[in-house]
């Protein structure tokens, strides 16, 4: 192989292969990510810096539980406005669970509470089938 080729075909390999590992990871969670309540129950992780594990939360009718779990050192509320609906959890309390009832048809935008945290990126929806 010569060599004027190895500097062209390593890069362009090195570069695929790190965007290839970015599309594919599984890792963290992206906070973009859309999960789907099963059997009426769903698990949200808050984390630092201020993110959900989840933006768009699918569920069907009916009562839906939802477990929050902290994963960072700050307080956070996992806050359903048009339900008063609310649940804490700080990293001495890391996991609190709730449950609320949803209609069909409907969409309930979700939050952390705290001031600037919704701003950040805690916020989402649940779209209720």
């Amino acid at each position: 192989m010569s060599r004027s080729y190895r500097r062209v075909v390593l890069p362009v390999l090195v570069v695929a292969l790190l965007g290839l590992a970015a599309c594919g990871s599984s890792g963290g969670g992206s906070s973009s990510d859309t999960k789907t309540a099963v059997d009426g129950k769903i698990d949200v992780t808050a984390r630092d810096p201020y993110n959900f594990d989840v933006k768009t939360i699918n569920a069907q009718p009916g009562p839906l539980t939802i477990t929050l779990h902290e994963k960072g050192t700050s307080e956070h509320t996992f806050t359903i406005p048009d339900k008063d609906f609310e649940i804490k959890v700080n990293p001495s309390n890391p996991t609190a669970t709730g449950t609320v009832t949803l209609e069909a048809g409907k969409t309930y935008d979700f939050k952390c509470s705290f001031d600037g945290h919704a701003a950040a990126g805690m916020r989402g929806k649940i779209v209720v089938g």
